[in-house]
Parts: structure tokens; sequence; C-alpha cells
């Protein structure tokens, strides 16, 4: 029970800004820890949602009130995962030309074309987002949430990665819990959206097969911001279709 309830406070340590402490005593690094870690994340991203939506019905309902409240969410979980945007966008280039793929994604400046990408997806993002919130499509933004980042866990599971962190982070998931996990999430959409859910849940779960299947054939590896790129993309695909169906 004490893994956990640390594995969940690690969760929520590693994939948002939200203040977390924890005593000199505990190893984070046990493997039970990191195997609820990982599972909890798809909670991470529901609090963070509801956090926005709260925010956002505290304030007046507007086109700016709405446009902050969407910077907010990404804010919350400190752009962790749109940074890999530009990661990965600089080292599909890369891939096309003599220079390691590998070695530009790991370093830490960006070039010309991660930045227009990044920029590009963050104006959708933030743009789709807002006018979710203005319609009150906010059952729809928890599920999508939850749904991004439970096609992570999932990828995390059924690949192999090139970076030490994740493999332990693979090494660690107990099939029987991940799928009981999977299940509580899954449910908790059906819930919200009924059978709606079913659709969401099989164009999320595309959307992360075919992106990681073509990172790994381009780049020859994958590792956490292919990860991140994968949620981002699924959210965002996800944000589109939504407005455009309910439009």
């Amino acid at each position: 029970m004490k893994d956990m309830y640390l594995g969940f406070k690690f969760s929520f340590s590693y994939f948002s800004i939200l203040p977390i402490s924890f005593k000199n005593s505990d190893d984070l690094s046990k493997k039970n820890i990191l195997n609820f870690m990982i599972l909890f994340f798809p909670l991470v991203g529901f609090v963070l949602s509801i956090i926005t939506i709260f925010i956002y019905e505290l304030l007046t309902p507007m086109w700016y009130s709405a446009l902050l409240c969407s910077v907010l969410y990404m804010f919350l979980y400190g752009f962790l995962h749109t940074e890999a945007i530009a990661d990965v966008t600089d080292a599909l280039y890369a891939s096309h030309g003599t220079k390691d793929s590998y070695e530009v994604i790991k370093e830490p400046t960006i070039g010309a074309m991660g930045l227009l990408y990044t920029v590009s997806f963050l104006i959708l993002k933030i743009s789709s987002l807002t006018l979710m919130l203005l319609n009150s499509m906010y059952i729809e933004f928890i599920v999508v949430v939850i749904l991004s980042r439970l096609s992570v866990v999932l990828s995390i599971y059924f690949n192999e990665f090139k970076s030490t962190f994740v493999n332990s982070l693979k090494d660690s998931i107990n099939k029987n819990i991940m799928l009981l996990f999977s299940l509580i999430y899954i449910s908790i959409g059906i819930i919200l959206l009924h059978k709606d859910m079913i659709i969401y849940l099989a164009i999320s779960l595309l959307v992360s097969y075919l992106f990681i299947t073509s990172m790994h054939k381009k780049l020859n590896f994958l590792n956490g911001d292919v990860l991140g790129a994968n949620l981002e993309l699924n959210e965002l695909i996800l944000f589109i279709g939504l407005i455009l169906y309910m439009n």
C-alpha cells in the first residue's frame, strides 16, 4: 500500500508542476513504485483537466478566460510533453541527412524546423482547447486527457526503447495491474461518454500505434521524446475531431 501511495505521489511530482514532497528515506527507484507511478499517469491528466475546468468556471466565461485556461492546462504539466514536438521534429529532419538522429534529439537546443512545428502545434492545440472550453465540452476534454496518457502507458508496455528510464518503467509494469487500471480508466470514459467512448478509444489507440510505428521506422529508435510527442499528437487529433464533429 505504501508503494502505491509513493507511486501516486511520484506520478504527480514527475508529470505535473503540483507541489509534491518526499522523505529522504523514500526509495523511488523501487520496481513496484515505478509500476504505480506510470499507471497513475492518466489520473494525473484527469486531475489537471479538472483543475483547468474549475478555474475556467471561476472566471468570467469569455474567449480570453478560455484562452488563459488552455495555456494553464499545458503549464500545469510544465510543457513537459510539448517540448518533445521540437525534439522529434529535429530528429526526423536529421534522419533525412547525415546527422545522427539520436544525438540530435538529445541536444538541449532546437533547430528552425523544430521551432516552427512546435509553434504551429501550440497554435492549433490552444485554439482547439479554447473552443472546447467556450462550448463547455468538459467531459470530452477530460476523456481525451485520460486517453492520451493511457496510450503512453500502453506504448511503453508494448515497445522497446533507447532510454534507461523508460525501460525501467517498462520492466516495472505488472501486466495484471496494468489491465485493471486500464479497465478503470476506460470505464470512467464509458460512464462519462457512453458508447462514444469506444470511438474515442479506437481513434486514440490507432493514432498511437501509427505514430509509434512510423517513428520507429524513421528514427530506428524510440525514447521518452517520442512518447511525449505521441501524447500531444493524440490530444490534438482528438480535440480537432471533437470540434469538427460537434459543429
